[in-house]
């Protein structure tokens, strides 16, 4: 990985490893383990998400409106495989092959990373995206990924509870639901987060208000796929 590229680790479930109690106990070795499907964010350089805006902005009028083939309630959802350019996608690439190692998978000799579509949203207060999951027409397993591009100032007044606001936030829903389990994870997300998860995993973007400033993400779905199905470049 770039070393401007920070990979953070966002697994709520994992309790942490070292309460003070057991930490001064060298006796006591304590490792944990997380059932279910990871999601990993990696922090982007400034500099790359700068370069996929200006390129959005300049040539956003020769894009396709993909908002038929998706889930949100959102006007101008738009196709950029044409906009990436080789070491933009590269660069995707890399994020979804640095998933697949932290989550312990193997590829390689068996499995490619392969990019499928890109896509841009610009949401707008009272739109939003409704819980879905994504899936692919070359394969069923894959990855899904959001990458925050622009944020408004604010995402408006909550209507109850402030001190656990969702307005404009990004949604994560898995797992069962009981005592010891976390199944959902809410987040509010900066410029540059990106966040990477199985096409399986459900997700939703909650509406904001206050505002007439865009939130701005693009989706990249990658195919994960045996390497017989892999064509020659």
């Amino acid at each position: 990985m770039s070393e401007e590229i920070k990979v953070v680790n966002i697994e709520k479930q994992k309790v942490e490893e070292t309460k003070q109690n057991i930490k001064d106990d060298k006796q006591v070795k304590v490792q944990t383990h997380t059932l279910g499907e990871i999601i990993i964010k990696l922090e982007m350089p400034k500099a790359f998400i700068d370069e996929i805006n200006n390129v959005f902005d300049e040539k956003e009028k020769t894009t396709i409106d993909w908002s038929p083939q998706l889930a949100g309630k959102i006007k101008k959802e738009k196709l950029v495989n044409d906009l990436l350019d080789d070491k933009m996608k590269g660069t995707f690439q890399m994020c979804f092959q640095e998933y697949m190692k932290r989550s312990g998978l193997v590829l390689g000799k068996t499995h490619q990373t392969v990019l499928n579509n890109a896509w841009i949203n610009d949401m707008f207060a009272g739109e939003y995206n409704p819980a879905h999951f994504h899936s692919s027409k070359n394969s069923l397993v894959g990855l899904s990924s959001v990458l925050f591009l622009k944020t408004p100032d604010t995402y408006g007044e909550e209507i109850i509870n402030p001190k656990t606001p969702s307005n404009g936030h990004l949604e994560f829903i898995g797992g069962q639901q009981h005592s010891l389990a976390i199944s959902q994870l809410r987040l509010s997300p900066k410029v540059g987060d990106f966040f990477i998860f199985p096409y399986t995993l459900v997700h939703t973007v909650y509406p904001f208000s206050g505002t007439d400033q865009v939130r701005r993400t693009l989706s990249y779905n990658c195919d994960i796929v045996p390497n017989v199905m892999v064509k020659p470049a």
